[in-house]
């Protein structure tokens, strides 16, 4: 049986979270000084203190790490659900594991796991043609 639509919607979704994930590297490896500076600078202007200069960028921080370990597990499981899917036909575990991947992306990104999550359920329901027997 041909899995097109599992197969397309599973390569959308993943390069969208895979896209995600460049910019949690890029939230991980970004100069906080800089950005901390520049808070200081516009702080004139919002009445920020410095302790909440510190805790804005005590939460750019955290964000990143989460973003990117969120990306690189969601990453993984549509990578090994992707391959399981075309080189070894088993579209059960398949689905749920792109199905999973989309739960976990939906408090991330809403069009990639819905993606995933669509490409998951129809992994689970298709089922292969049978012959007709005829009597």
């Amino acid at each position: 049986m041909r899995r097109t639509g599992e197969i397309a919607l599973t390569i959308i979704g993943g390069c969208i979270n895979l896209l995600f994930l460049l910019i949690g590297i890029r939230l991980l490896t970004a100069d906080y000084s800089a950005f901390q500076m520049q808070l200081k600078a516009a702080s004139e202007e919002q009445n920020l203190t410095p302790q909440q200069i510190n805790e804005i960028v005590h939460f750019a921080q955290i964000f990143g790490n989460m973003i990117l370990v969120f990306t690189i597990i969601i990453f993984l499981l549509t990578a090994i659900g992707l391959f399981l899917l075309l080189k070894l036909k088993m579209a059960k575990t398949a689905g749920v594991l792109i199905l999973i991947a989309g739960v976990l992306s939906l408090p991330e990104l809403l069009i990639p796991g819905i993606l995933l999550i669509i490409a998951g359920v129809m992994a689970l329901v298709r089922k292969s043609k049978q012959p007709i027997d005829s009597y």
